[in-house]
């Protein structure tokens, strides 16, 4: 194993800037505009990455690169941080800065050493008790310590490892949007041609919550809140024991069901659940949907569409913190086909939904090697052909 020695963040840095201060926006006024909420989280999607309004001179100086690293400054997700790789047109915010790792550096290898043990034990420390608003400047986290392998060939190859599997994870999320994208594709259609489409409440084909779930002495679950669940994503949660587990834990699931969050209906926070797992329960924060009638496919892709959104939006209660009661969800009108035409969209939308979720779950268990192996590799535990040997039985 080779040598490796200590350096200050700032110091493999060609430059650290900070980003634009500016208004995003949905409609395509500019390049893309990466903000701190994009970065955060297991998947990475630019398709849901803003806008921004922006001058050439702008354009040019926040512009993002392969190679450049952003980190988050403020906020609870101060530190975290996102290594770019063949970005489209895009410029960063100010709430992040842009890293350009020096080029006798290799900036995956850093992109992966601001995720490891000993980077965030610095900014725990720096941090320290600024529970209410985290924030750090450019130059505190730039004078993070951090230990590296002296020779770029061992950088290199240590990111080659780790590499593969986040390249794997990419492919799935591909996989998945692709089938997302198809299935949607498959409803407008069915919408458009079938004759015998009416409009019904939601509440005739969907059971509203219907199971709580009380607190199991001694026993575990998986507890899914708000923050775990994204459009069609929920990252997934570790176990913990009822006696640590939130008061709102009380929804209970099973395969097949919807839940879509009360709270900001915006921000699209839904999820298809199939996974066979009894120990998951949601956050009283979720509306559980499920189907009767209609097939789970059907159930899933008609409330996840613009219209449906849109409803719940305007429905939706408190300018600060809009939430929609549940029995507005069982009152939104959607539109049921034939029953013919239903269960031609399930026989071919569910194999799309259980391909999606089988790469998902492949995404979960590369994720999880990846973060057992990470430590050890950049404390140097262990060596990069043994990280090789487990990456190559895992693909």
């Amino acid at each position: 194993m080779g040598e490796w020695r200590t350096v200050r963040l700032r110091d493999i840095c060609d430059s650290v800037d900070y980003g634009l201060t500016a208004r995003a926006s949905a409609d395509p006024v500019g390049p893309k505009f990466l903000r701190i909420t994009d970065i955060v989280g297991e998947s990475f999607d630019w398709s849901t990455v803003p806008f921004v309004k922006a001058t050439p001179e702008q354009i040019e100086k926040y512009r993002i690169h392969s190679g450049d690293i952003v980190i988050a400054r403020t906020g609870a997700t101060t530190g975290y941080s996102k290594w770019i790789s063949n970005p489209p047109d895009a410029v960063f915010a100010s709430y992040l800065i842009r890293l350009k790792v020096s080029s006798d550096v290799d900036s995956r290898f850093v992109g992966y050493l601001l995720k490891s043990d000993q980077f965030w034990s610095y900014m725990k420390g720096v941090l320290g008790d600024k529970s209410a608003q985290p924030n750090a400047s450019a130059t505190t986290i730039t004078d993070a310590p951090l230990r590296i392998p002296a020779e770029k060939s061992q950088q290199q190859a240590i990111a080659r490892v780790l590499g593969a599997l986040d390249d794997k994870i990419a492919v799935n999320e591909r996989i998945a949007d692709s089938c997302d994208k198809l299935a949607e594709s498959l409803l407008d259609q069915l919408l458009a041609e079938d004759t015998e489409v009416k409009e019904i409440p939601l509440g005739e084909i969907a059971k509203i919550n219907p199971r709580t779930v009380k607190p199991v002495a001694g026993g575990y679950l998986r507890y899914i809140d708000i923050s775990c669940v994204s459009a069609g994503r929920i990252e997934w949660p570790k176990r913990l024991p009822w006696d640590k587990a939130p008061g709102r834990a009380r929804r209970g699931v099973s395969p097949g069901d919807t839940i879509w969050s009360t709270v900001r209906p915006g921000h699209r926070s839904y999820a298809l659940i199939l996974d066979k797992d009894p120990e998951m329960v949601v956050s009283t924060g979720f509306v559980v949907l499920t189907p009767v009638k209609v097939g789970p496919a059907f159930l899933y892709e008609i409330v996840k569409r613009d219209a449906f959104v849109r409803y719940l939006e305007n429905v939706a209660e408190g300018s600060a913190y809009p939430a929609v009661r549940p029995e507005r969800f069982a009152s939104a009108t959607i539109p049921l086909p034939s029953v013919h035409a239903l269960q031609r969209f399930e026989d071919a939308v569910m194999p799309l939904r259980c391909r999606a979720h089988a790469a998902n779950q492949e995404s979960r268990t590369l994720a999880q090697l990846r973060d057992t192996l990470l430590p050890k590799l950049m404390s140097g535990e262990l060596r990069v052909r043994d990280a090789e040997k487990a990456v190559e039985e895992s693909l």
